[in-house]
C-alpha cells in the first residue's frame, strides 16, 4: 500500500474508524469475507487484484484489469481492510474501477447526467443578505473564487442567484461543459459523475479534478451551508462524522482516479514523443 495516495488513505481510515459504519450499510452484495492473503500483478495493460490467487472480478463478472499499479494497490488496500463482512460502500475506489470496467464506453447519459447539477449546483444558490448576511458573506468569500475560476476557465457567465427557484444556465455555458465532459477518458466519466453526485455541485468538482482545489476544501466549499447551520444551532454529531468521513472518502477516491488516469495519459504522450 506504499503507492496509495496519501490524502486517499487518511480519508479511508477516518472512514473506518467511524461508528455505525456496518449498521448503516445497505448494499445487498455485503457478504462474509472468504480469501485471506491479497496481491497486485501485472496483466496485460495494467494490474490485477488477486484474492488469495484468484483473480477480482467486477459485479458483472468482468475481469478487472485496473490501469495504473497506484489504482490497483487502492483497490487491494480497500479489500484488505475489509474485516469479517465485505462493505462495498467502504470501498469506493473498487466501486468506481467496477464501474469504468464494466461500462467501457461512457454515454451521453452520465454526462447529461453530470450537466443537470449545473442547474441546481450548490455554489450557484446564495443566502439572501436581507435573511443572513453573515451567511451571503460567507457564501461569497468561499464559493466567488470557485465561480469565477469555473466562468473565466470556460468563457462564459456562470449565473448566480439568492432566489429559490430554479435559474438555467445560459446554453453556451452547457455546450462548453458538455464539450468538456465529453472529452474525458472512459476512466475518469465515472469518477468525475461520483464526486459531482457527492459534493452536489458540477462546478465544485470541476474546480478539484481542473483547477487545482483539494479534496479538503472541495469538500468545505460543498458543506459550508451544513457547517454554518451547525455552528448555529448544533449537530447530531455522531451522524455528522458519518457523512464527512464518507463523503471525503468518496470524493478523495474519485480525484485520485483521475489523477491516475491523467499521469498515465502523460506518461504515454511522453514516450511517444521520445520514441
Amino acid at each position: 500500500s506504499s503507492g496509495i495516495n496519501a490524502e486517499y488513505g487518511r480519508s479511508l481510515l477516518r472512514l473506518r474508524s467511524t461508528s455505525l459504519t456496518r449498521s448503516l450499510a445497505t448494499f445487498k452484495q455485503d457478504r462474509k469475507r472468504f480469501y485471506k492473503d491479497l496481491s497486485v500483478a501485472p496483466a496485460g495493460d495494467g494490474f490485477q487484484v488477486q484474492l488469495d490467487h484468484y483473480n477480482l472480478v467486477t459485479s458483472f463478472k468482468n475481469k478487472l484489469i485496473i490501469p495504473t499499479e497506484r489504482l490497483a494497490n487502492a483497490v487491494a488496500l480497500e479489500w484488505d481492510s475489509q474485516k469479517e463482512n465485505i462493505i462495498f460502500e467502504t470501498m469506493p475506489v473498487t466501486t468506481l474501477c467496477f464501474k469504468a470496467t464494466d461500462r467501457p464506453i461512457p454515454d451521453k447519459e452520465q454526462v447529461e447526467h453530470m450537466l443537470e447539477f449545473l442547474t441546481t449546483d450548490t455554489v450557484c444558490y446564495r443566502a439572501p443578505p436581507e435573511e443572513s448576511e453573515q451567511l451571503y458573506a460567507l457564501e461569497k468569500s468561499r464559493w466567488d473564487p470557485i465561480t469565477d475560476w469555473f466562468s473565466t476557465n470556460f468563457h462564459v457567465h456562470l449565473a448566480l442567484t439568492t432566489d429559490i427557484t430554479l435559474t438555467p444556465q445560459s446554453q453556451q455555458t452547457i455546450d462548453r461543459v458538455r464539450k468538456h465532459l465529453a472529452s474525458l477518458h472512459p476512466w475518469e466519466v465515472p469518477a468525475y459523475q461520483h464526486a459531482t453526485a457527492s459534493l452536489q455541485s458540477l462546478v465544485i468538482t470541476t474546480a478539484l479534478m481542473d483547477g487545482g482545489l483539494d479534496t479538503e476544501e472541495a469538500i468545505a466549499a460543498s458543506m459550508l451551508e451544513t457547517d454554518y447551520q451547525i455552528d448555529r444551532w448544533g449537530e447530531v454529531e455522531w451522524q455528522h462524522t458519518i457523512d464527512r468521513a464518507r463523503l471525503s472518502a468518496d470524493v478523495a477516491a474519485a480525484s485520485l482516479v483521475v489523477r491516475e488516469i491523467r499521469n498515465m495519459e502523460q506518461d504515454k504522450k511522453a514516450a511517444f514523443n521520445t520514441a
